[in-house]
């Protein structure tokens, strides 16, 4: 055996000096693109480092974003009704599938491009997201059934 044996306590206090730490902001907020779940260590350990929160945030509305193309998916596939009328008109697997492709391909897309934007320091909104954010605020307030 060797010398040196693994000790879990500095492994632990190391690990939590670099999370919370001042050190490597722009590779952690490129972590933050991982999918479903990378954005939940910049978001937690470093939201005090701006470009830690602005891209942790990007990339929550990235995966939301994913989600909701993939429930549009779920309920094309599944609703009995659109799903009968779908498979009558001989589009069901196509273009529950085309959606689910292109879904894919976009969270991987956008995902490349923000971190690499991420890591390199830049603040870099990423294309189409300021427009969708738009519509959706304005779909929300006419729900709510307010102005704004």
């Amino acid at each position: 055996m060797s010398d040196q044996r693994f000790n879990t306590r500095e492994f632990l206090e190391e690990t939590k000096r670099l999370l919370e730490g001042e050190e490597y902001p722009n590779l952690f907020a490129a972590i933050s693109y991982i999918p479903f779940l990378g954005w939940v260590i910049p978001w937690f350990f470093r939201k005090k480092q701006e470009i830690c929160k602005f891209h942790a945030l990007q990339a929550i509305k990235l995966n939301l974003g994913f989600v909701f193309l993939y429930l549009v998916v779920w309920f094309l596939r599944e609703f009995p009704i659109l799903s009968t009328i779908l498979k009558w008109i001989h589009a069901n697997p196509v273009v529950t599938d085309f959606i689910s492709y292109v879904a894919w391909l976009a969270l991987l897309g956008y995902g490349i491009l923000g971190a690499l934007q991420a890591y390199q320091g830049k603040l870099f909104v990423l294309p189409l997201f300021p427009e969708i954010e738009n519509e959706v605020r304005k779909i929300l307030s006419k729900i709510r059934g307010t102005q704004g």
